[in-house]
């Protein structure tokens, strides 16, 4: 099928696909994701609730753990091979701010501010509807596959050349909140690993090593005094970063009451998961040497929450049991009530059990880099 025909038939099943969302069963998930999000529902207009309606269709995970789109096409036999293919890439969903570079016939080549990477894109209702996106505009849109170009899916907000500022920092906010949109570029994946690297280089360098435990009432502290060493690293290797930041303080990362105020806390750089912040470490250390604390509440409660706790990473449980399987052992035994526990044999299926949101989530950087057109941008 070619691109054009394929183009009007992605219209038509765009359509169909939203008429078969208003089935009661789906109708009602949809005020169910609606209401989990009515804190934000102030200054919702038609484009907000095309946007979530849009996300819905292609993203959204029911019940089931199936997205409706899956379901439309398993209810649409009649649809060909090459439908059912693109439909399917529907759920890949190219967020992004886009700018205009120019038209090139029927389409638009736009550079994506968040990924650095380009994309051709057409419009179902046809190349007449970019009279409104001139050169240089910037487009808050998600894109969708349709055989080798793309589509515009959902509303489109344009933003004129002279809106540049609001664009980039529109841009740069969905970098920090939705980093995997950045990781769409494998460069960009490449080098946000290769940051998280260096980060890690330095915290040890800081530190001496890439777990500590300090007390809660030093943690902000601790952690103030480590940006600070970083920022004075980073200028010193980066004569141009340097004349920029000139008198400028270092950032700022303000803990959360939960771990100031607890009695230790564990500052751990790992490689995959990168920087992690853990309040009352230290209880949880402690029964890992002496099984016999988690008897005791204080301590049963802290090791559970580490196990139990999907925001914990296994990295920190890891590392202790493997200071001593036998302790690990003896200590989960007592925990879980499986005299037969044995660390060495068992301890990996239960974090993937007690973690199965954690194991289900592709293993990302947390470092986000930003893309060269975005970064020239937000230097002016």
């Amino acid at each position: 099928m070619a691109v054009d025909t394929l183009l009007d038939r992605a219209g038509e099943l765009k359509g169909q696909l939203l008429e078969f969302s208003q089935q009661p069963r789906y109708a009602r998930v949809f005020r169910e994701m609606l209401a989990d999000q009515r804190d934000d529902a102030e200054g919702w207009d038609e484009g907000h609730l095309m946007l979530l309606c849009d996300s819905f269709l292609l993203e959204h995970r029911l019940h089931n753990g199936r997205i409706v789109v899956e379901e439309f096409v398993d209810a649409r036999p009649d649809l060909s091979p090459q439908e059912r293919q693109m439909l399917l890439g529907w759920r890949d969903v190219v967020s992004g701010v886009f700018e205009v570079e120019r038209r090139d016939g029927p389409a638009l080549i736009l550079a994506n501010l968040v990924d650095d990477l380009t994309y051709r894109t057409r419009a179902t209702t046809g190349p007449s509807v970019f009279r409104q996106t001139p050169r240089r505009s910037f487009l808050l849109a998600r894109l969708v596959r349709v055989d080798d170009e793309w589509m515009f899916s959902g509303p489109t907000s344009v933003l004129r050349p002279a809106e540049r500022k609001v664009a980039v920092q529109l841009a740069l906010e969905m970098a920090l909140r939705m980093p995997e949109a950045v990781y769409r570029n494998p460069e960009k994946l490449a080098q946000a690993w290769a940051l998280q690297r260096e980060e890690r280089q330095r915290f040890v360098r800081f530190f001496g090593t890439d777990l500590v435990v300090v007390p809660g009432s030093q943690a902000q502290r601790r952690l103030d005094e480590f940006y600070a060493f970083r920022q004075e690293e980073t200028l010193r290797e980066n004569r141009e970063a340097a004349r920029r930041a000139k008198g400028a303080s270092a950032p700022v990362v303000e803990l959360p009451l939960e771990l100031v105020d607890a009695e230790t806390v564990a500052f751990i750089y790992d490689e995959d998961d990168g920087l992690d912040f853990l309040a009352e470490f230290g209880l949880v250390e402690e029964a890992f040497a002496d099984p016999d604390l988690v008897r005791r509440r204080r301590y049963r409660e802290h090791v559970l929450s580490y196990l139990h706790d999907d925001s914990v990473a296994p990295t920190a449980l890891r590392r202790l049991a493997d200071r001593d399987a036998d302790k690990a052992s003896a200590l989960f035994r007592r925990l879980l009530k499986r005299p037969r526990f044995d660390w060495v044999r068992d301890g990996e299926k239960v974090l993937r059990s007690a973690k199965a949101d954690y194991f289900a989530r592709p293993c990302l950087p947390t470092v986000t880099p930003v893309g060269e057109r975005l970064a020239a941008y937000a230097r002016r």
